[in-house]
């Protein structure tokens, strides 16, 4: 779901907006950097037909890639039309009622892949728009019209996913998972970290249980390679930052002014770290309060940014490592079976690496005297 703040921490849910991207989480229809490695060789994913018919939503286009075409512009009727849609207020756009082939053809979206990029963000915004008033079933008619635009959209087909399970109906929700799996085994990285995403989202939770599901969601540990994400992961986010030593992530002395600093941590991105065959972690960026991302740094301050490392237990997170890595988040990139980061100080920039050894994370970062 969209961010909403829960006490201190970047609390959001399930589905999500086009530009919200984990990059949940990741974008599909404006898709992040990934730094998974997808294996083309892995084995199939779910056998999944086509398209599906969903009771009171509509016909469900199955995955599919992007037609190829040339480079076009989105012209101004259409680009007013289209943000329009954006604030999900069209009656027969929530009713089911809505010509979606008329809309792709009134909108040149068809033959336009920069408008049909357009029109399936807005389409799916729209739909969070009816996903935050908990109309469900309206959130999902939204959603299958962003996909009859364009099947191969990861962050409506997500949604959809959700907003299926919360409206009553789960195989169809499991069948818009196991079209995302699809996708993932064809080499689509957004797909990976919806799969990731899939396993603490707490709208799929009734999920959970199911075997089709469990499957489906096994497919990321063939296909993410070392490191899957970056990623929003808000369940896992909130739990991550209860669990950082209290005296030094959230609160800190002032030896020069004798006071107390409060601070407000949040993660800012999730990743998964597989550093062997039987080992599944979580790596976490974190910053010391959200409403400093972005902003500027003043002299002296005492800011902070961290990563951290947990790994799940028995449906639990326990903290494995956490280290502060000057005043802002970390860069992240798999290094072999390892995970890099870097930072920048006053002095430049230090570079670590994390390596899974004996059950622990081991450290090795050089410093400002090297």
């Amino acid at each position: 779901m969209r961010p909403a703040l829960v006490f201190v921490f970047i609390a959001a849910v399930g589905c999500q907006r086009s530009n919200q991207s984990g990059n949940a989480a990741p974008s599909a229809s404006a898709a992040t950097t990934q730094t998974a490695s997808v294996a083309a060789s892995a084995s199939a994913a779910p056998a999944v037909g086509g398209s599906r018919k969903v009771a009171d939503v509509g016909d469900i286009p199955a995955w599919a890639a992007d037609p190829t075409g040339g480079k076009c512009t989105v012209d101004a009727a259409s680009k007013t039309l289209i943000q329009s849609l954006s604030k999900g207020a069209d009656k027969t756009l929530s009713d089911g009622s809505a010509d979606v082939a008329a809309l792709i053809a009134k909108t040149n979206a068809a033959s336009c892949a920069a408008t049909r990029a357009q029109l399936t963000n807005a389409l799916n915004d729209g739909g969070y728009e009816r996903y935050k008033a908990k109309a469900y079933t309206e959130a999902d008619r939204w959603w299958r019209a962003a996909l009859v635009v364009r099947p191969l959209a990861m962050t409506p087909r997500y949604n959809l996913a959700c907003g299926l399970a919360l409206a009553g109906k789960p195989k169809d929700a499991v069948w818009a998972i196991q079209q995302i799996a699809t996708a993932a085994m064809a080499g689509n990285a957004s797909a990976v970290n919806f799969l990731e995403k899939s396993k603490s989202d707490d709208d799929l939770k009734t999920l959970r249980d199911d075997a089709d599901f469990k499957e489906a969601l096994a497919v990321a540990n063939v296909t993410a390679g070392v490191l899957a994400g970056p990623r929003k992961e808000p369940e896992t986010s909130a739990a991550t930052v209860k669990l950082l030593p209290f005296y030094e992530f959230w609160r800190a002395r002032d030896h020069v002014l004798h006071t107390w600093i409060v601070y407000s941590p949040a993660v800012v991105s999730v990743w998964t770290w597989r550093p062997d065959a039987s080992t599944e972690l979580l790596v976490t960026t974190i910053i010391d309060d959200p409403a400093k991302l972005g902003k500027p740094k003043g002299d002296m301050n005492q800011d902070y940014g961290a990563i951290a490392v947990l790994q799940r237990d028995a449906g639990n997170l326990k903290l494995l490592f956490s280290h502060k890595t000057g005043e802002s988040p970390p860069s992240v990139a798999a290094k072999n079976k390892d995970v890099a980061y870097s930072f920048d100080t006053p002095c430049g920039t230090v570079n670590g690496t994390l390596a899974w050894k004996s059950g622990s994370v081991v450290m090795d970062e050089n410093s400002c005297g090297d």
